[in-house]
């Protein structure tokens, strides 16, 4: 009836949670310059939230030496699912953007996905 009470679509018990993958990136040592540290946080923000399943993206740049003595660059991605990430690692623009704009300016990458 019109007036009845509208269920909700989540059963009971079932708990959302996203996906906020952080990701971290070490330069090569000799290519460390606050240009391209900005080139690359620019590219991030470029390319990164028009791919599928990507609902935002945060870049990050080291504040202080102890960050930096490790990590440059910090991308933090959320996602509706974990199912969202094998589509979005594997999308033509991220495939570029990884293996011919990253990889030769940098050392080390890693990434983490948790629950939120």
């Amino acid at each position: 009836s019109a007036g009845s009470a509208v269920s909700s679509p989540v059963p009971e018990g079932v708990v959302f949670a996203m996906i906020e993958r952080i990701v971290l990136l070490q330069l090569k040592e000799e290519l460390v310059s606050p240009e391209l540290l900005e080139e690359i946080a620019d590219r991030s923000r470029k390319v990164l939230p028009a791919l599928p399943g990507v609902l935002d993206v945060h870049v990050g740049l080291a504040a202080d030496e102890r960050t930096s003595a490790g990590w440059h660059i910090s991308i933090v991605l959320r996602f509706a699912s974990a199912e969202d990430i094998p589509p979005y690692a594997a999308h033509p623009d991220h495939r570029a953007y990884v293996d011919e704009f990253l990889r030769p300016k940098i050392e080390s990458i890693e990434a983490y996905n948790f629950e939120v």
